[in-house]
């Protein structure tokens, strides 16, 4: 089931991750928490506050076995008003945890963004398997 949509809509998504760019850019104004696998110096904006999920140790980084650390971090960022959260790195916390582990991390970062009047989005690639992406998708949206 791929993933065609282009317009991006506020609440609680799921999105091809060609369009992440998209959605960083869309309302300058407002913060955006990405959640990433993709490297600080990949990412550009000052409207950015970007969670690195590596094993390598830098000042931008999360080890992905800290999945507490990072809802602290989205939630300490919750708390300064609406902001976007944006999980881009979903089939790398299922490698890393497992389907369901992941799927429950989705969860309470989706109720903690809604909690607080906030948009969640998370990106998938096509190579997501059809029975986990129907999950996702009840899960988010």
């Amino acid at each position: 089931m791929p993933l065609k949509e282009k317009t991006i809509q506020t609440g609680p998504r799921i999105i091809n991750y060609r369009y992440l760019n998209e959605v960083l850019k869309r309302d300058p104004d407002r913060i955006k928490i990405l959640i990433t696998r993709k490297p600080p110096f990949d990412i550009m904006g000052n409207n950015i506050y970007q969670i690195w999920l590596t094993k390598v140790p830098h000042s931008n980084a999360v080890h992905p076995s800290r999945l507490h650390v990072i809802e602290q971090m989205v939630w300490e960022h919750l708390q300064n008003g609406k902001v976007d959260v944006i999980l881009d790195a979903v089939e790398y916390l299922m490698i890393e945890h497992g389907v369901e582990p992941t799927l429950r991390f989705v969860s309470k970062l989706r109720d903690m963004a809604l909690l607080m009047d906030s948009n969640f989005y998370v990106t998938v690639s096509d190579g997501l398997d059809n029975k986990v992406l129907i999950l996702l998708k009840r899960i988010v949206e």
